[in-house]
């Protein structure tokens, strides 16, 4: 079957690779901070230099090999991030090995290091929207279910999802399999597993954290709009060469590019983006939530990619701490927009017994 060409969905795959994504971006942060307060030592001596590419190096390695030897979510855990780090530590000194100078703070490095995030971001996106609703993968899901029962992970509402989509795909699965599901919802809906179950927390049940999310996309999106607002008075009202000497750094030893296009476009990106977050806003208020979040999606991404790319060039890594605020925003708005597509729970999922079992 085309479904196990790469296996089923890993389930919280997209967990995984969102905190592969934190680790890489604090790593390059946190690296970059601490080289500039420390005036960029070496490690080493007598001609021998230390990259902190090669500790990069050997932590992709750790994340690799991690998952191999042992199971479990800790692990998956551990890996995710030794990953991140590792990617990260090794992408910082990408502009030693795109200039024939073996220049550091070679300006377009930014952008690459920012667009090496940006990429690993958009696979996020795709994993966590794919809806994992193939026979092998409903399948999966239950196993992992058994399997977070037998280390007290698992909660009343997540051991009634993964009964619920055996229950959908149960008819398209091939006779013997079709008994193994039933075998393995009777097992989750046993007492010994009711047992082991342990309760989600407040953010994590559905109404709060839907009400909660939406609130701050509304406040993130409308924020984006002001900020164009604001953007359009500076460009039609002040000189463009005085605003951009006024926040082109020079002191630092990056050398921020001066030229008046770059921050006009940014400038134009950044209204684009507003005018689209305005529009998104608009749709949530008046209780159109599907649209309002695939628009305020497309925004994010527009804001991500162009307005990003661009600010990391012309500002250099003093725009992470926006970035930040539009990868939280945007990671808010996909989780919201897959909470409506997959709508309110049914009654039977609600009362914690399908009956697949009996089937």
């Amino acid at each position: 079957m085309r479904e196990r060409l790469l296996g089923a969905k890993r389930v919280g795959a997209e967990n995984y690779l969102l905190l592969t994504v934190v680790a890489f971006a604090l790593t390059v942060v946190a690296t970059r901070w601490y080289l500039e307060f420390s005036g960029y030592p070496k490690v080493g001596g007598g001609g021998l230099h230390v990259a902190h590419m090669l500790w990069g190096g050997l932590l992709l390695i750790v994340g690799a090999l991690l998952p191999m030897p042992f199971v479990g979510r800790r692990v998956m855990q551990l890996s995710a991030i030794a990953t991140g780090v590792g990617v990260g530590l090794f992408i910082d000194e990408v502009g030693k090995f795109i200039t024939d100078s073996n220049d550091y703070f070679f300006a377009p490095a930014a952008p690459l290091i920012y667009g090496g995030a940006l990429l690993l971001m958009l696979l996020w996106v795709t994993v966590r929207r794919r809806s994992g609703g193939t026979p092998h993968d409903a399948l999966q899901l239950a196993v992992q279910a058994l399997s977070d029962s037998a280390d007290g992970r698992l909660t009343a509402g997540d051991r009634d999802v993964a009964i619920e989509r055996l229950r959908a795909v149960r008819s398209d699965l091939p006779p013997a399999e079709e008994a193994l599901a039933g075998r393995i919802a009777g097992l989750l809906e046993s007492p010994e597993v009711d047992a082991t179950l342990t309760s989600a927390g407040w953010v994590s049940r559905g109404s709060a954290r839907a009400l909660l999310e939406r609130i701050l996309i509304i406040i993130g999106l409308a924020s984006m709009a002001f900020i164009a607002a604001l953007t359009t008075v500076f460009v039609l009202t002040f000189d463009i060469d005085a605003l951009v000497t006024i926040f082109a750094d020079q002191t630092g030893p990056v050398e921020n590019p001066t030229d008046r296009f770059w921050w006009l476009l940014l400038g134009g990106t950044a209204i684009l983006v507003g005018i689209v977050s305005a529009i998104a806003v608009v749709a949530l208020l008046r209780g159109d939530g599907r649209r309002g979040a695939t628009i305020g999606m497309a925004a994010m991404l527009i804001n991500l990619v162009a307005t990003g790319l661009l600010t990391f060039y012309v500002a250099q890594f003093e725009a992470v701490a926006s970035t930040i605020v539009r990868v939280i925003l945007l990671a808010l708005i996909v989780d919201y927009r897959g909470r409506l597509d997959r709508g309110p729970e049914r009654p039977g999922i609600a009362s914690g017994r399908p009956e697949l079992a009996s089937r």
